[in-house]
């Protein structure tokens, strides 16, 4: 036996026995780019079975409509950088410049356009360093807003209840109104959790509770006039109950914005719509109407990318 042999050999390295997150996330990305590649597979194979009747739904719809819907978009996408605004401060403890924090979300808007969803986020990300903000109060923002912002689009997506059709459906739906309170607690609870377990006092919930249901309140103003730049560019505004173009908007976009690698949800928001609308505007109307939605959608972010690049100061 050799002098060695008593001795233990040099111990290894456990073999991993959990995927790689950056693997996990890859994949998550890619699995997410199939589902909107098929959604829009689908969309595109439901218009031209369409056809004519689909062409006639959207030369329908009067410019006004369409000026009416991007006005309340532009409305929206205003409010949404005013939360950023407030988010950020609320996670760097202070008062950092909200133009440049305003306009770098501004100018973010086509980025999420691109493959990956992502890259609106690293765009808004730089611009807030150069307004001082750090990466912990930034990631801590992030975090914030993906808690806000998926509240307040489940508050409004409960409004599917108020669809007329829900009753022959699924009866039972109407009793879950009233998780719509529990939704908005479940989110302060989380933020104030997020903060004590990011050693982040100033989101102790007896704090910032009024600025966290501030920016609460800016997310849900944002999907109301989402909702009602959607309801403007349909021949039949009246057809649904308010609370239901809110509610099958929100939910429209929170299946997009929980999909990931899903650029700007697109194919999934659409694809959504129209399953939700077609009942009560007919397949074809309901089909243009979220082409025209995804079209006024757009053509707003370039907008408000254009708004923020008018401001040299931020550069």
């Amino acid at each position: 036996m050799s002098p060695d042999a008593s001795h233990e050999s040099p111990s290894r390295a456990p073999a991993r026995t959990v995927f790689d997150r950056d693997a996990l996330k890859r994949a998550a990305g890619v699995a997410g780019a199939l589902v909107c590649l098929v959604a829009l597979a689908l969309l595109i194979r439901r218009g031209l079975a369409l056809g004519d009747a689909l062409g006639d739904a959207l030369a329908r719809t009067p410019v006004a409509a369409l000026l009416a819907a991007l006005a309340l978009y532009l409305v929206g996408g205003l409010l949404l950088a005013g939360a950023w605004v407030g988010l950020v401060r609320l996670a760097a403890g202070r008062r950092l410049p909200a133009l440049p924090l305003a306009v770098g979300h501004l100018r973010a808007q086509l980025a999420k356009y691109l493959p990956g969803n992502v890259f609106h986020l690293a765009w808004r990300h730089v611009a807030a360093r150069r307004a001082g903000a750090d990466h912990r109060a930034l990631a801590l923002a992030l975090l914030l807003e993906t808690v806000l912002v998926s509240a307040g689009a489940a508050l409004l997506a409960l409004g599917v209840v108020a669809d007329p059709r829900l009753d022959g459906i699924a009866p039972w739906a109407r009793h879950v109104v009233w998780l719509a309170p529990g939704v908005a607690l479940l989110a302060w609870i989380a933020a104030g959790w997020i903060g004590h377990r990011t050693g982040a006092p100033q989101l102790a919930l007896q704090r910032s509770g009024v600025s966290l249901l501030a920016v609460l309140a800016l997310y849900v103003g944002m999907f109301v006039c989402s909702a009602l730049a959607l309801r403007s560019l349909s021949p039949s505004p009246d057809a649904l109950p308010f609370g239901a173009w809110c509610g099958w908007l929100s939910l429209a976009w929170l299946v997009g914005y929980v999909t990931p690698g899903a650029p700007a949800g697109i194919g999934l928001r659409e694809a959504v719509l129209s399953l939700g609308l077609a009942p009560v505007l007919g397949e074809a109307e309901a089909l243009a109407l979220a082409l025209l939605y995804r079209l006024v959608t757009t053509v707003a972010d370039g907008v408000l990318a254009a708004i923020g690049f008018l401001d040299r100061s931020a550069s």
